[in-house]
């Protein structure tokens, strides 16, 4: 009969430790979204300057600047 008592007292604390690990496990996924998502987006906003920087870069060459070839004997 001891034995039956003690398992009835550990079904509630199973059964409330199983909802807050579903809990955690919830909000874990969650931050885990949330940060990719963070990731991306800041991922995307240097892609952009760097791209935009490139161009820039890329105009500032003087176009009257001759480039170098290689003698031709």
């Amino acid at each position: 009969m001891a034995t039956t008592l003690r398992i009835t007292k550990q079904s509630p604390t199973a059964a409330v430790q199983k909802a807050e690990r579903e809990r955690d496990k919830a909000q874990a996924l969650r931050d885990y979204e949330t940060e990719k998502l963070a990731r991306q987006a800041n991922m995307i906003r240097l892609r952009a300057l760097r791209l935009a920087k490139e161009s820039a870069d890329a105009q500032a060459i003087p176009a009257g600047r001759p480039t170098k070839r290689p003698r031709t004997r």
